[in-house]
């Protein structure tokens, strides 16, 4: 396992497992790994750049930080 990654288990129903692979092939993706990190950014960009919702992701993370 690559350095700075924790690998974490999710279970999931075979309906929910189709949804995501099909955004994933949508959006380029070619790995679930990659594309669940993106979705959790974007989820974390959407709930902390409230009231800004024009903040980047990496603004976001920033803010949140500081928020620790």
């Amino acid at each position: 396992m690559a350095e700075g990654f924790i690998q974490t288990n999710v279970n999931i129903t075979d309906e929910d497992a189709n949804m995501l692979d099909q955004m994933m092939v949508m959006d380029g993706y070619e790995n679930r790994s990659a594309y669940i990190r993106r979705l959790v950014r974007q989820e974390y960009a959407r709930r902390y750049s409230q009231p800004n919702p024009a903040l980047t992701i990496e603004q976001a993370l920033v803010a949140g930080e500081a928020l620790k």
